[in-house]
């Protein structure tokens, strides 16, 4: 599985929207789909369009905000930790939404940009944290219980990077094995 194929299959995935008035152009078979104040299951690029058309408000499990992108900020980077703490299977995915709202809000009022400029040092932070963690993990035994605390993203780096340290190692401590 490739990164594009993670991204296909979250932006695929089904979100909860609640629906903010009728909205008689979407239709199937005479019937409209968005009635007002009524809870939907909808893939989330859906979502994400609808929302964008202030037609549906996504109703996310924890949305990801600058202060729970804090909060895992402060978590990735204690110093001396060299174990992968749990992080949701779709943050990357989510964080980019994040940064697209804010950057999406930054050309609307300027103020926010610093709210994004804060955002994405954030997320330089946590990304270089986790790669090195994940680096550490791909060169060592690793356990089921490490590999389910990884994004999507993670995993697919980490089976990545442990197929080339296997073959790199492979190679050093046997040598003639490839002639």
């Amino acid at each position: 599985m490739t990164i594009d194929d993670i991204e296909l299959d979250l932006d695929s995935g089904p979100i909860r929207v609640k629906v903010l008035h009728d909205s008689p152009e979407l239709h199937l078979g005479g019937k409209s789909l968005l009635k007002e104040n009524s809870e939907i299951e909808v893939p989330r690029w859906m979502a994400r369009e609808l929302s964008r058309g202030k037609m549906v408000s996504i109703l996310e499990r924890d949305a990801l905000d600058m202060a729970a992108l804090a909060k895992i900020h402060w978590r990735e980077s204690i110093p001396g930790s060299r174990e992968i703490p749990q992080m949701e299977y779709d943050f990357f995915h989510r964080l980019r939404g994040l940064l697209a709202d804010l950057s999406e809000a930054s050309e609307r009022d300027p103020t926010k940009r610093i709210d994004l400029e804060k955002a994405q040092s954030q997320f330089k932070d946590i990304l270089n944290c986790r790669l090195r963690k994940i680096l550490n993990a791909a060169a060592s035994p690793l356990t089921d219980s490490s590999l389910q605390k990884m994004t999507a993203e993670e995993q697919v780096l980490f089976s990545q990077l442990s197929t080339i340290i296997k073959e790199w190692r492979q190679k050093v401590v046997f040598p003639e094995d490839e002639k």
